[in-house]
């Protein structure tokens, strides 16, 4: 079953606006972006999915996605996705490209 916004008063009174939520999902939204940096990912702007409390970002490189989660289940972490855990497979070429060229 697909959850709503946190089914908050805002939601509730159908006045629900992406920015009622921006203090909360703010910080996730950064630290998604830094891990996703760190691992040489380019991240596009996250994008809220339609009755849900979660935006997505892709890896503008591979495509890969970082997501956030404002009200994940217990067992669900805020913050995930393969662009927050794995090096950008783009990167990593560019890298093997340039190390075959600075041989040649």
């Amino acid at each position: 079953m697909k959850k709503v916004c946190k089914d908050c008063v805002v939601w509730l009174l159908s006045g629900c606006r992406t920015e009622f939520c921006l203090p909360e999902r703010q910080p996730l939204m950064e630290k998604a972006r830094q891990s996703a940096e760190q691992g040489g990912h380019t991240l596009t702007e996250f994008v809220k999915l339609k009755g849900r409390p979660v935006w997505q970002a892709r890896c503008a490189r591979c495509g890969w996605l970082a997501a956030i989660n404002l009200d994940p289940s217990p067992n669900e972490a805020c913050i995930y996705g393969e662009a927050v855990v794995v090096s950008c497979r783009e990167t990593d070429a560019e890298k093997g490209r340039t190390a075959a060229e600075a041989e040649e």
